[in-house]
């Protein structure tokens, strides 16, 4: 075995301190057991073994003790890490054994901070981690090293002491930074095209199942919950088939619950399960996909998965939603960016800080204010309902260009021609629809602007005319709620007149062309 080269030792007292120190730690259990999350499995290492492997979500961490030279080094480094594991996810624990790698070489550092004063803490902190430019990961890191130290009451330092550790500073990076500035937000045509993909799928799994291929359907699949509903990719793969339901409504629809776990608690008993509603346009997605699951794996990347309702380990799930976005969009976008996306949806749609959070699965309430702090404020958002405003006028870009004149809309059979009375304002003429309105499940005339199937009558004043009139029952609407803007109503007709205003902005560009 090739042994890797560490920094000469530290003067030998400090060196014997430390190693008479690390020989007083108790003695290590035989096994430090922790929990897997993905199969809900408890596991097990060997302390005594010389490489432990930790198993966690389909993903593994080999920590290989022969790093060391020495037998006190691998001790301390084994009680450190049976610690952490029970104390942290496995996904903490791997966090800190990579931001301590280079740590744990430098020997003289570790003797050094086993042999501490509590007066000589800060002046350790600043000398190693501040002066150093430690990155954010690795003075996280060293922290808990020295959080341990106090827990353990290793040497000079005891619980008393915790708090001090926690205080100590370092640079902090602005976790939603990407946020605030929109970086970390899709765009409006982003959005719009990852909609219509999804909207295809679907459609052509009604039309002929056979047609859509194994892989299509599961990366369909996995954009609907990822965009729609920001759960996480470990809480994704996490899924199991009996997690994915179906029920008949009042009316005898299909409906489709999901039940998905809390993620990222350090707390056991906060990881608990919660139950999603897929959209009513994508149910057929998961209705033929579990066809294809109960029948074996659909689309396998990563061996039987058991009862999991995806074959996908975690960071095939990362890399699939990254790829499936970048071809619908050009962009790659990331899961963590759709779950920001969903949560900007639900704050710019005036949803309250605690709704946010219980989406989000956050305990911190504090955690969601970024997301208030980027939306529009309360007369932006009247301006986007009103669709006056400049940001949202952009969707046009997005908007189907092509248009019919009234001539050949007027010839067409009557079941085509969009017509109807929505909130009592009559409205016809507005254009034409490729399925027919007898064959739409949706609201007519509210639901048209903006669908793929639609075709706009090139005629710019009947749009106009059309905004006009929907625009006082918007204002309406929000006069009614005094603000709340939360109606599902509300929300309906400010998108809708939003796509009006696009299909304005669009027949300006186009001119007459007919179809």
């Amino acid at each position: 075995m090739n042994k890797q080269r560490f920094l000469p030792s530290p003067p030998s007292g400090s060196f014997e301190e430390a190693r008479n120190l690390i020989r007083g730690l108790p003695a290590l259990p035989s096994i430090v057991r922790y929990l897997d999350e993905y199969d809900d499995t408890i596991r097990s290492v060997r302390t005594a073994d010389a490489q432990w492997s930790i198993k966690s979500d389909t993903a593994s961490l080999k920590i290989d003790f022969r790093r060391f030279e020495t037998d006190e080094l691998i001790l301390f480094s084994k009680h450190f890490f049976a610690f952490a594991l029970s104390r942290a996810s496995c996904s903490t624990v791997r966090q800190l054994y990579y931001g301590l790698n280079h740590w744990l070489d430098e020997n003289e550092q570790i003797y050094d901070a086993l042999c501490l004063r509590p007066y000589d803490l800060a002046e350790y902190w600043n000398r190693h981690v501040v002066a150093a430019n430690r990155p954010q990961e690795q003075a996280i890191a060293v922290k808990w090293l020295l959080y341990f130290m106090c827990d353990m009451a290793v040497g000079h330092f005891n619980s008393l002491y915790k708090d001090v550790v926690k205080s100590l500073p370092f640079t902090w990076i602005a976790p939603y930074k990407g946020i605030a500035n929109g970086e970390d937000i899709l765009t409006v045509a982003q959005e719009c095209d990852i909609v219509r993909h999804l909207d295809a799928v679907t459609e052509a799994a009604v039309r002929n199942p056979a047609d859509v291929a194994d892989e299509t359907l599961t990366k369909a699949c996995l954009l609907c919950i990822s965009y729609q509903h920001a759960l996480r990719p470990v809480q994704i793969c996490r899924i199991n088939v009996e997690d994915l339901r179906f029920h008949e409504d009042n009316d005898g629809e299909m409906v489709v619950h999901l039940i998905a776990y809390r993620a990222k608690k350090r707390d056991a008993n906060e990881k608990s399960p919660f139950v999603v509603k897929i959209k009513a346009d994508w149910t057929p997605l998961f209705a033929e996909y579990l066809h294809r699951r109960k029948l074996g794996p659909v689309w396998q990347k990563c061996g039987d998965a058991g009862g999991k309702l995806f074959s996908l380990s975690r960071m095939v799930i990362i890399n699939v939603i990254g790829d499936v976005v970048e071809e619908i969009t050009g962009e790659r976008r990331t899961a963590t960016i759709l779950r920001h996306t969903a949560a900007q949806r639900m704050a710019d749609g005036g949803a309250s800080v605690e709704e946010v959070a219980e989406f989000l699965g956050h305990s911190d309430l504090d955690t969601c204010l970024t997301y208030f702090e980027a939306s529009p404020t309360q007369a932006e958002l009247v301006n986007r309902a009103m669709a006056l405003s400049p940001i949202y006028s952009k969707i046009a870009e997005v908007i189907a260009t092509g248009v019919i004149d009234k001539a050949a809309l007027i010839g067409l059979p009557a079941d085509q021609q969009i017509g109807g009375i929505p909130h009592g304002v009559p409205i016809a003429g507005i254009g034409a629809c490729s399925l027919g309105q007898a064959l739409c499940t949706k609201n007519p005339v509210l639901s048209c602007y903006g669908c793929r199937k639609f075709v706009p009558v090139s005629d710019e004043d009947i749009h106009r005319q059309v905004l006009a009139d929907l625009r006082g029952v918007v204002q309406f609407f929000f006069d009614e709620a005094r603000g709340g803007i939360q109606s599902q109503s509300y929300r309906q007709l400010a998108s809708t007149l939003e796509a009006i205003q696009s299909v304005i902005k669009s027949v300006k560009m186009t001119g007459e062309v007919p179809v």
